[in-house]
């Protein structure tokens, strides 16, 4: 009788053993495909910097250090918001945008002083690519005379005649941001969801129909060249990477009509090296499907995502909506292709999930949350100029994306298990046997971006439940092998 109980219990310890290996996890890690080169991550300095800019110093440098610094999250592209000038109009004063603009033509540099502060802090701290947004042409060059549409309005706010002056506008503040303030300025972007209505006064905005951001873009790429400024034009920002309907004679076909109208502009398209999107309200199955027809289409082509926040109310501090924000990451890396990842609010005083950093405004307090430290999984890590590369595994849990530096000497993983149990992972290289160092740093409920392993020699990992972990991988043991 005890023979039997001691066989049993051997054979239920060895099911037990192999179930464990069955259900190990395995990251197969392939740097030899390579898919996109990645430009960066970033935020805009919309609706916070000009009030945070007036702050003392060290409230400023202490948030600017937080999103840009070596000791923050990194981010090397920032967005600035180039205002139309509105005022009382606009009902909430951290949503008003002051305009450089005195007259045509002319210009008073020291408007827009508070955001102007951040702006050169934030290249201090290592910003070397500035985006110069407009989400409305200046008030004098509206049909409505404010920098939103009136009420019932389907058109475009700008005025027919001024589209050269907008372009013009928009070029002579480029132009100064470089070749007087020195700021790394790359990209200038006319047009912000041109797709909106735009009729209320909550912020500013104007909406194009795809005839009329071809014609926007145009002009500006013609202006952008007269002046060889070294700058990318980036358009159109759509609100959703969602393909829009278009009539097609008598049938309707699902097409995405900015894009088609845009890059099937010979001018345009021999010009525009990318194309940008947003990613609200954008599932998974869109993006794949907006992604497989732009890169069929258009090869060689870039995607940007430049703005996404997660449009629901109520502040949140966790891991919760950290965990929404790194999703909405890696499958635009992995499955939309994206080369740049931006965040819209960075600084944020609402009670709503749009801020990486929420501040409260009459005690000047600032509170860093766990979206901020977990979108620096990926910028303070995955640096301009990484690659992605293929990451294969059997988890229906894990969502991971890997990047490789130019010269292949670092590897970054980021992991993020959104279950509620810790998950084992074995990492295979593509030498097999091969033995690698890596670092691990982690943001969950304990951890803010903390690095919690350093050196680790086996090539096996646990993620804990609800976390992000980057592990970094580095040394020449890794550099020139082939995947088999």
């Amino acid at each position: 009788m005890r023979w039997t109980i001691a066989i049993a219990g051997m054979i239920w310890l060895g099911l037990l053993q192999v179930s464990c290996i069955a259900e190990k996890i395995v990251l197969r890690l392939k740097p030899g495909e390579v898919r996109q080169e990645i430009d960066g991550f970033g935020a805009s300095g919309a609706w916070w910097a000009q009030i945070v800019g007036s702050w003392e110093e060290n409230k400023r440098k202490e948030i600017v250090g937080l999103l840009f610094g070596k000791e923050g999250i990194g981010l090397s592209i920032y967005r600035y918001n180039v205002g139309a000038g509105s005022g009382e109009e606009t009902g909430d004063p951290w949503r008003r945008a002051e305009t450089f603009e005195t007259a045509k033509g002319e210009y008073d540099w020291q408007r827009d002083k508070n955001a102007m502060c951040i702006l050169r802090e934030a290249c201090a701290a290592g910003v070397k690519n500035v985006i110069l947004f407009a989400n409305s042409p200046p008030r004098r060059m509206t049909k409505s005379g404010y920098a939103f549409a009136g009420k019932g309005a389907d058109k475009s706010n700008l005025r027919e005649d001024k589209y050269e002056e907008f372009a013009e506008y928009l070029a002579d503040i480029t132009e100064h941001f470089i070749r007087v303030e020195k700021i790394p300025v790359k990209g200038v972007s006319p047009i912000n969801e041109p797709q909106w209505d735009w009729d209320g006064n909550s912020q500013e905005g104007c909406h194009y129909s795809a005839e009329e951001v071809v014609r926007m873009v145009e002009i500006m790429l013609r202006e952008v060249e007269r002046r060889k400024l070294p700058v990318e034009v980036e358009v159109p920002e759509n609100g959703s990477w969602e393909m829009v309907v278009e009539p097609a004679g008598d049938d309707w076909r699902r097409s995405p009509v900015y894009l088609e109208r845009l890059l099937g502009n010979e001018y345009v398209r021999e010009r525009m090296d990318s194309y940008a999107v947003h990613s609200y309200w954008a599932n998974l199955e869109r993006k794949k499907a907006f992604a497989k027809y732009f890169f069929s289409r258009y090869p060689g082509k870039k995607l940007q995502m430049t703005e996404w926040c997660e449009m629901k109310g109520g502040r949140d501090y966790g891991m919760d909506s950290a965990l929404r924000l790194t999703r909405e990451i890696i499958d635009d890396l992995v499955w939309g292709g994206v080369s740049s990842w931006q965040y819209w609010i960075a600084v944020s005083r609402y009670n709503f999930r749009d801020g990486l950093i929420y501040v409260n405004e009459s005690e000047r307090e600032i509170v860093p949350i766990k979206r901020l430290w977990a979108m620096g999984n990926f910028s303070r890590f995955i640096r301009p100029g990484f690659q992605r590369f293929e990451v294969e595994h059997d988890s229906a849990v894990l969502r991971i994306v890997g990047c490789k530096s130019q010269d292949g000497g670092r590897l970054v993983v980021v992991v993020m298990n959104p279950g509620t149990e810790s998950e084992a992972v074995e990492l295979h290289f593509a030498k097999a046997g091969g033995a690698n160092l890596f670092d691990a740093y982690e943001t969950s409920k304990a951890n803010d971006l903390k690095a919690v392993s350093r050196g680790i020699k086996n090539n096996r990992y646990s993620f804990p439940a609800e976390s992000v972990t980057t592990l970094v991988i580095k040394g020449s043991e890794i550099k020139g092998k082939r995947d088999r």
